[in-house]
């Protein structure tokens, strides 16, 4: 007969786990990571702005040597909802 303790501890071990990131990594959320704070923050403070277009965004990005897609910027800037990146709002 099969060892049924280790197979509960090993699903109660899976269950208890946090899950694997799906997909690849938000292409804005990794350029923030590579900016120092000062300027990571000035971007997300342009990110939140409505006034500001994700084109215009991805622009600025891209010719500072940051290749990024505007679509990819909209989709960030849309996180946490079912249609946006999985960055942390």
């Amino acid at each position: 007969m099969a060892d049924t303790n280790g197979l509960i501890a090993a699903l109660t071990q899976l269950a208890e786990a946090p899950p694997a990131p799906r997909g690849p990594r938000c292409t804005v959320g990794a350029i923030l990571d590579e900016l120092d704070s000062s300027t990571a923050q000035k971007v997300r403070e342009v990110l939140d702005s409505v006034a500001i277009s994700s084109t215009q965004i991805a622009d600025a990005l891209t010719g500072s040597g940051h290749r990024v897609q505007a679509p990819a910027v909209a989709r960030h800037r849309r996180r946490g909802a079912s249609n946006g990146c999985r960055c942390p709002r």
